[in-house]
């Protein structure tokens, strides 16, 4: 039978010792099972977004869609500033949800630019958050959010802002809707977008085939935003 490969080790200044290449094996495997089983003991599970993350939404109310136009951010510094192409915005009201824009850092200036297409009405915003440093700082505050019967723990990750009608902005911090904390409130000044060559007759008939039933039955509700 051939000999069983070995290899040459050095210990307690005796020469020639040596240990099987099966035996080490065995042996570091042993040891890599017991450490692994220890580790994954230690360590509990983590759920939600990296506490780092960030991100910013804009939504409007279900029914009344809207086309943002301009979405320009500038950090609270004023060393960095931003454009996000947001488009168009279907829903959802107070919630993380909408059109999303990169975070860059904490914005302290917005500017935003918006068609109403229940009201055929544009609106432009320029928003200076108050108190942007503490707002992110409770946006890095832990709270519980349920999700799909978890209860998980995550920061208050994404800023949000609202376009009603009439013009008013909403802004939130929010991981979901029900954790959301109004941090801002504000009012947009309409004005006229066929003098600045903006055009929205074909999206504005894709607007009423699906929600002209609604404006007939409901109108449009300006108040309780």
């Amino acid at each position: 039978m051939a000999a069983e490969p070995s290899i040459r080790i050095k210990g307690n200044g005796l020469r020639g010792n040596t240990m099987s290449i099966k035996t080490l094996v065995v042996s570091l495997c042993v040891f890599l099972l017991l450490g692994c089983s220890d580790h994954t003991e230690s360590e509990e599970p983590t759920y939600g977004p990296d506490p780092s993350y960030r991100s910013i939404s804009v939504v409007v109310p279900q029914h009344y869609d809207a086309w943002v136009e301009t979405f320009i951010l500038e950090s609270v510094s004023g060393e960095i500033g931003w454009r996000a192409p947001i488009g168009i915005i279907t829903c959802c009201w107070k919630h993380p949800s909408g059109k999303n824009a990169e975070w860059q850092a904490m914005p302290g200036l917005v500017l935003i630019k918006w068609f109403s297409f229940a009201e055929q009405q544009s609106y432009r915003a320029l928003i200076k958050l108050e108190n942007a440093r503490e707002i992110e700082d409770k946006m890095k505050q832990i709270t519980k959010l349920e999700r799909y019967g978890n209860i998980l723990e995550v920061p208050r990750y994404n800023l949000v802002f609202g376009l009603a009608p009439g013009g008013t902005v909403v802004v939130w911090i929010m991981n979901g809707a029900e954790n959301a904390i109004e941090v801002g409130r504000y009012e947009a000044t309409p004005y006229d977008h066929k003098k600045e060559g903006e055009v929205y007759t074909r999206r504005t008939e894709s607007y009423l085939e699906r929600q002209g039933d609604f404006l007939q039955e409901n109108g449009i509700r300006y108040d309780g935003w």
